[in-house]
């Protein structure tokens, strides 16, 4: 009759096994399995006809927010976490990013797939990213009247407060758009702290990853939910083997040095034509 979607421990999802796609390299074709199956999930799910709730208490980022954020009802607490921090590993925001972060208002989709940066409630209410507040001490009678009746509460009141991103609202919109270089431009050119720490965190994120993740926020605004994850699994299918993902995702996620070495090491050695050329289709299609 209905979904309930909830995760374990102190998480909701901390994002797909990208550990596992790291160590697939040489022993089997996961790079192109995985991908393939997350994506076309997606595409099911915001298709699917019953309610679905999803109930975001603690963490939610990169494939959690996949299997999520197509589902009619998602539910944050004050617990909750969002993020999509893939230039930090080399890769881009997918599972859709492309089409619901290039829909967020102000350029804010933007700046988070940028930055991967960690917001809390009280942004993911504003930002239209969670549905529904409640206090994670009521999710338990939640859940259990949502599986046997399908009913649910209304949203809780928020303690409404302010965040950095409320605070830098209007220098986001203004910042955040364009290509890349002229983005970081701004973000040098400003004085405030907001502006200098934005740059210092985009300085430790893989260039590539910064480069294709402005193209393709841009390319996906006028584009479908289907159209874009097509398109993001076309690029996957090229990020996946560059020494940039596998560097990354050893640095962050297996040694967790946070020492990753990019390759080419500045946006100023990146050749657009290149750029471009990753986002043609050179695979076969998931045929959504």
């Amino acid at each position: 009759q209905r979904v309930l979607l909830t995760g374990a421990g102190k998480a909701f999802c901390a994002g797909g096994d990208i550990k596992a796609i790291f160590f697939s390299s040489r022993v089997s074709d996961l790079k192109k399995k995985f991908f393939y199956k997350e994506y076309a999930l997606n595409y099911a799910i915001s298709q699917f006809s019953k309610p679905y709730l999803s109930i975001w208490n603690g963490i939610v980022m990169g494939g959690g927010i996949g299997l999520s954020i197509y589902g009619n009802v998602r539910i944050a607490t004050e617990k909750s976490k969002f993020a999509m921090p893939e230039t930090a590993i080399g890769f881009f925001p997918d599972v859709g990013g492309s089409f619901f972060l290039s829909r967020i208002k102000k350029n804010v989709g933007l700046y988070l797939g940028l930055t991967g940066q960690v917001i809390e409630v009280n942004d993911m209410i504003f930002l239209g990213l969670a549905t529904h507040f409640q206090y994670s001490q009521n999710i338990n009678n939640l859940k259990s009247n949502y599986i046997n009746s399908g009913s649910l509460p209304p949203s809780e009141k928020i303690n409404k407060k302010s965040s950095k991103i409320i605070e830098n609202l209007g220098f986001i919109e203004k910042t955040f758009q364009g290509d890349l270089y002229s983005i970081i431009k701004k973000l040098k050119k400003s004085k405030s702290e907001f502006a200098k720490k934005t740059f210092d965190l985009l300085t430790k994120r893989c260039p590539m990853s910064l480069v294709i993740t402005v193209e393709l926020l841009s390319r996906a605004k006028k584009l479908s939910l289907k159209k874009c994850l097509e398109m993001e699994f076309q690029l996957s299918q090229h990020i996946v083997y560059r020494d940039d993902f596998n560097n990354g995702v050893e640095a962050v996620l297996v040694s967790k040095k946070h020492n990753p070495t990019w390759n080419p090491e500045s946006i100023h050695d990146i050749d657009m034509k290149e750029v471009k050329k990753l986002f043609h289709n050179h695979t076969e299609k998931i045929g959504l």
